[in-house]
């Protein structure tokens, strides 16, 4: 059986009324519940909502960033979904009497994703609306507590590095090569890594991720991670 797919209480607007409007025709049970970080709660996964407005505005403040850093303290994967035009950001912001291009808009939007994506490893979907972002929550809850497809469960690995300790890293789930780097320089081996000290020092590594870290390179018994899976 799937979870619910959790509304954060406070969240109010058209794409949480049209998460709730998809979720009931993909048959899903949705609840309000008041959250600590993040807008919508898919079971072990956490999604941030935001428009194009509300990304400058919250990244120009850093509210941004400090949304992120609980968001990875707190869950071992983490989402954000960017929805709107830049076409008619564009057009708000000129009618406001901001000078702006488009150009100027698309480069700084590509590049607080990029950021994002390298500086939290947070994975991020945009989109040109709010049907299409309320449809990839929706979707998402659904591939989260599915099993693995047939081709997913037989994809092979690459090697991403001439690094074998980066590569046996980022095999933890939530761990990517750039932070398995990063802990490396920090940390320097392996065995400075089973130590929470060594590992608060490393930028972009959670609290939960620590401790699934430090459990898989320090238990003497099979570590394991449940997932939900469709009967």
């Amino acid at each position: 059986m799937k979870p619910q797919l959790i509304i954060d209480s406070n969240e109010r607007g058209t794409l949480c009324e049209s998460v709730e409007r998809k979720a009931a025709k993909a048959g899903l049970t949705v609840a309000r519940q008041a959250l600590v970080v993040g807008d919508y709660l898919l079971g072990g996964a956490c999604v941030e909502a935001k428009s194009i407005s509300d990304l400058f505005q919250s990244s120009h403040s850093g509210h941004l960033w400090r949304q992120l850093d609980n968001m990875d303290a707190n869950y071992e994967r983490f989402f954000l979904v960017v929805h709107g035009s830049i076409d008619k950001y564009v057009a708000m912001a000129k009618k406001n009497g901001k000078k702006v291009s488009y150009s100027r808009i698309q480069n700084e939007l590509i590049g607080t994703l990029a950021r994002l994506m390298s500086d939290f490893e947070c994975q991020v979907f945009y989109c040109n609306n709010v049907s299409e972002a309320a449809s990839f929550i929706v979707r998402l809850h659904d591939k989260l507590h599915k099993p693995a497809s047939k081709h997913g469960a037989q994809s092979i690995r690459r090697v991403a590095s001439n690094d074998l300790r980066a590569d046996m890293l980022a095999t933890v789930p939530g761990i990517g090569m750039e932070t398995a780097q990063k802990m490396l320089e920090k940390c320097g081996s392996i065995e400075e890594m089973c130590f929470p000290e060594s590992l608060k020092e490393i930028k972009g590594l959670g609290t939960v991720r620590r401790k699934l870290l430090i459990e898989i390179l320090t238990s003497e018994e099979p570590v394991r991670q449940e997932r939900k899976v469709r009967r």
